[in-house]
């Protein structure tokens, strides 16, 4: 059997409910049994099963209605054509040219190190963009959690409207277990990217890949695995050209459907 990642929704639902039920609970059953299986096949057929598991467990109309949602929340234009002044600070273009070598130069961690992110935030901290990249190097080096959050609620003391920073903090804060200080329920239910970026129309694809972490870290902590499935589905649909930078996170998302089914099978 060949399974193909991108099927149709359709694909997955039952026919016949009872019997198609049954059977994927017991192939479930019998592909999870099998201890340290490294057979390729039998890991994509699990991953599999457990989707048809998952959303039929939660119903079409139930899984479209939290896509639509998603959707819509996610409906923003990407401009990386412009540095957004919530990047830029208040000088207008002064410091593009060096915002756009940081960018380009986090596809190689190395180069990176050498552009001595915490002088740069420490000479311009009207550039917000540099204080947002002195933080991302701190996640390159392995830094404590704790010591990241001090230096973003130091930052926040600062520039406390500070949307990146505000989801940095909440990316970290959903990831050790803890309560989210600028998402929440009603955020993500009835808001959108629009309103958590000040009702701008445009947001770079910096702020897009920052927003999707915390947003991802939010959901996998609530365990609300409808919405994380909606939003992995619905930016892989709005932005397919980035689907390899959310990769892991779409596996993740995947494993955490097989944790599902455990769970409800036994």
């Amino acid at each position: 059997m060949q399974y193909e990642e991108d099927l149709p929704l359709e694909e997955y639902i039952y026919t016949e409910a009872l019997k198609e039920r049954h059977h994927d609970i017991e192939r479930f059953k019998q592909l999870i049994s099998i201890e340290n299986n490294q057979n390729e096949e039998d890991s994509i057929e699990l991953l599999y099963v457990s989707k048809r598991l998952f959303y039929n467990f939660h119903g079409e109309e139930k899984v479209i209605q939290a896509r639509q949602q998603m959707m819509h929340f996610l409906d923003i234009e990407i401009n990386d054509e412009r540095i957004p002044m919530s990047m830029s600070g208040s000088n207008g273009t002064e410091h593009d040219e060096k915002i756009e070598t940081l960018l380009n130069a986090m596809d190689d961690l190395e180069d990176l190190k050498k552009l001595k992110l915490k002088k740069l935030a420490q000479d311009y901290p009207e550039v917000p963009f540099f204080t947002h990249m002195k933080i991302v190097m701190m996640y390159v080096k392995e830094m404590a959690p704790k010591r990241i959050i001090a230096q973003i609620e130091d930052a926040l003391s600062i520039t406390p409207e500070d949307t990146i920073l505000q989801l940095e903090r909440d990316s970290l804060l959903a990831r050790e277990g803890k309560t989210c200080q600028y998402l929440n329920a009603d955020t993500i239910e009835k808001g959108s990217l629009k309103k958590l970026f000040n009702n701008r129309e445009w947001i770079h694809s910096f702020e897009l890949m920052t927003a999707h972490t915390a947003i991802f870290e939010y959901l996998v902590s609530k365990e609300d695995l409808l919405s994380l499935d909606a939003f992995i589905f619905a930016t892989n649909t709005l932005h397919p050209e980035w689907e390899e930078s959310w990769a892991d996170k779409e596996l993740y998302s995947e494993l955490l459907k097989v944790q599902f089914c455990k769970n409800f099978i036994h």
